[in-house]
C-alpha cells in the first residue's frame, strides 16, 4: 500500500475521534467509534504501528458491545411506555393495610406521602368519579406534586386490602429502576389527562 494511502487512512481515522466529540447523543458516538476503531486497525496494519494495532483492536468489541447495549435499552425505554408499573416489584417494599366499605383512604388536601397498591378489591376516586381496580396503583400523583397534597378524596368501595411504600423508598426506586420510573411517569401523565377530561365533561354537562 502507498504511503498517500496509508497517511489518509490515519487521518480519516484521526477526524472521526474529532467528529466523536462533537456528538451529543451517545449512539452516533459509538457508531462513529466503532468506524474509527476499524480505520485505526488499518493503520495500524498498513504502517506497521503494533501499539495502535493492539489499542484498537482492544477497543472496537467494547465499542460493539456498548453500542448493542445502547440499541436494547432504546427498544427497551421505548417497550415501557406501553406498559404500566410493574407492581410486583413495589410489594418488597411496601406495608400491607385493610379498610372498610366505605372507609376513607385519603381525602382531598391531605399530605400525600405514600403511594398505594390495591391488593383486594377496589377504591373510588370521588372527584373524577372513577375507580381504581386490583393491582393498579393511585396516589402517585400527589406524591409528585409542587404542593405534596392529594388532589382527591379516595374511599374504599367495599372491604378493601391495600398496600403502601413511603415517599423516600419511591424516590429510591426511581433512581434504581428507570423502567419502573417512565412506567409511573405514563401513569401520572394518562391519569392528569383522563381527570381533566372528566372535569371538562361534567362541566360541559352542568352548563
Amino acid at each position: 500500500m502507498s504511503f498517500e494511502v496509508v497517511d489518509l487512512i490515519g487521518f480519516a481515522a484521526s477526524a472521526l475521534v474529532f467528529l466523536t466529540f462533537c456528538m451529543q447523543t451517545l449512539l452516533p458516538l459509538r457508531i462513529i467509534a466503532i468506524a474509527s476503531n476499524i480505520l485505526f486497525i488499518a493503520y495500524g496494519i498498513s504502517a506497521g504501528l503494533v501499539p495502535i494495532l493492539i489499542l484498537h483492536a482492544v477497543l472496537l468489541p467494547v465499542n460493539i458491545w456498548r453500542t448493542v447495549q445502547q440499541i436494547q435499552m432504546r427498544h427497551r425505554v421505548r417497550g415501557m411506555f406501553n406498559k404500566a408499573p410493574d407492581t410486583d416489584m413495589l410489594l418488597p417494599f411496601m406495608t400491607a393495610t385493610r379498610f372498610a366499605a366505605g372507609a376513607v383512604v385519603f381525602r382531598r388536601c391531605d399530605q400525600a406521602d405514600r403511594l398505594f397498591v390495591v391488593l383486594e378489591g377496589e377504591v373510588r376516586v370521588e372527584e373524577f368519579e372513577c375507580t381504581i381496580n386490583k393491582g393498579e396503583i393511585f396516589g402517585e400523583i400527589g406524591l409528585f406534586s409542587a404542593e405534596g397534597r392529594r388532589n382527591a378524596t379516595v374511599r374504599a368501595v367495599g372491604p378493601v386490602s391495600v398496600a403502601w411504600i413511603d415517599r423516600a423508598n419511591v424516590i429510591k426506586l426511581f433512581q434504581d429502576q428507570p423502567d419502573f420510573a417512565i412506567a409511573l411517569t405514563r401513569l401520572m401523565t394518562s391519569r392528569l389527562s383522563e381527570n381533566q377530561h372528566s372535569l371538562s365533561a361534567r362541566l360541559a354537562s352542568t352548563v
